[in-house]
Parts: structure tokens; C-alpha cells; sequence
């Protein structure tokens, strides 16, 4: 399982500490602390903190205490739904409405080209603004698809 997490967190260009983290929350039968973490992926405690920042910050995984325990402990997001709403959010709409920015940057820079460069490369930042569109187009709908997370009538969310 820990693999998986690994090759899903690559699919989306996310540091493989992430990918194992997610992982191994995924294939423990109980929730599992920082501590257990370092412990099992023999990764340092700085990385371990900044992944379980990011997957919280991107809602893969939900944080819960034992009771006994002051510890936090953490569980998988086991909805789909939200899952793919947290990558989006998290790593593919960030680049989206930064792209606008770079591509100007770029136009800026063909001035400085030979006339034959400029005319070629134009062509291709004219493609990639119309790739910008369309993604962008297709974001708001991505999300609509994937809808609201259901909640139960105690706001919690219903897998």
C-alpha cells in the first residue's frame, strides 16, 4: 500500500514522503501518530510533519485522538469525492491561475527574438493560452461533477 501511495503521489508531482505517508495511514487498521510514522518509513520528523500538513491541508486524511490519549492520530479520507477535490484544489487550480502569469512573462521575452523564432514560438504560447482556456474552462466543471460532500445532519461528512 505504502507503493501505491508512493506511485499516486508521483502521478500528481508530490515528493514521495507524501505518497507513503498517505500510504501507510491507508493500509493501517488503526489510526496512526507522527511517531508511528517516522518509526515505520524511516523518514525524518521534518518531512513527516510537512507531509501530514499537506495531506490534511488537502483533505486525504482526517485527524482524530484515541481516547486515553492527548496524541493526535490519523485516519484516511475514504470519500473520493473529496479526495479529488483536495488534489484539484491543492495541486492543479494553484498552477491554473498562475499560468495566466507566466505566459505573459513569456510573450514579454519573444521581443528579444529573431524575427523566424518569435513567429514560431508565438504560435505555440497562443497554443498554450488556448490549452489555459480550455483547462480553465474545464475546472469549475470538474468540480461540479465531483459535487458537495454529503454531511450527515451532525455536519459530519458521509462517505
Amino acid at each position: 500500500m505504502v507503493n501505491l501511495g508512493i506511485a499516486g503521489a508521483s502521478a500528481f508531482s508530490l515528493p514521495r514522503s507524501v505518497g507513503s505517508i498517505f500510504g501507510l495511514i491507508f493500509a493501517s487498521a488503526e489510526p496512526v501518530g507522527l511517531d508511528d510514522l517516522i518509526e515505520k518509513l524511516g523518514i525524518s520528523r521534518g518531512s513527516t510533519s510537512m507531509g501530514l500538513n499537506f495531506l490534511l491541508k488537502m483533505g486525504a486524511i482526517v485527524p482524530t485522538t484515541v481516547e486515553g490519549s492527548r496524541r493526535t492520530v490519523y485516519e484516511p479520507e475514504m470519500s473520493l469525492r473529496r479526495l479529488l477535490d483536495g488534489i484539484l484544489r491543492t495541486t492543479v487550480f494553484p498552477h491554473l491561475n498562475d499560468s495566466g502569469t507566466r505566459l505573459d512573462a513569456l510573450e514579454e521575452s519573444l521581443a528579444e527574438l529573431p524575427a523566424e523564432e518569435r513567429q514560431l514560438l508565438s504560435k505555440r504560447l497562443n497554443t498554450l493560452r488556448s490549452w489555459q482556456s480550455k483547462a480553465r474552462t474545464l475546472a469549475p466543471f470538474a468540480t461540479r461533477v465531483l459535487g458537495k460532500a454529503k454531511k450527515n445532519l451532525k455536519g459530519q461528512p458521509i462517505s
